[in-house]
């Protein structure tokens, strides 16, 4: 969870050790930086892709 954490620094301990799945990430993302559903995914995706690699 350090690497969400450092991609998204306003997501707290306690959000991150609620966090289980992709989806729920998103919604956090979508939350705490008051983005568009379809935009909090992209960026999730992304991320996930770029880490991935």
């Amino acid at each position: 969870m350090r690497e969400v954490q450092a991609k998204w620094d306003r997501l707290s301990i306690s959000d991150l050790a609620k966090i289980k799945t992709k989806a729920e990430l998103i919604q956090r993302v979508q939350e705490q930086y008051g983005l568009p559903p379809e935009v909090a995914a992209r960026d999730v995706e992304i991320w996930d892709a770029e880490r991935r690699l």
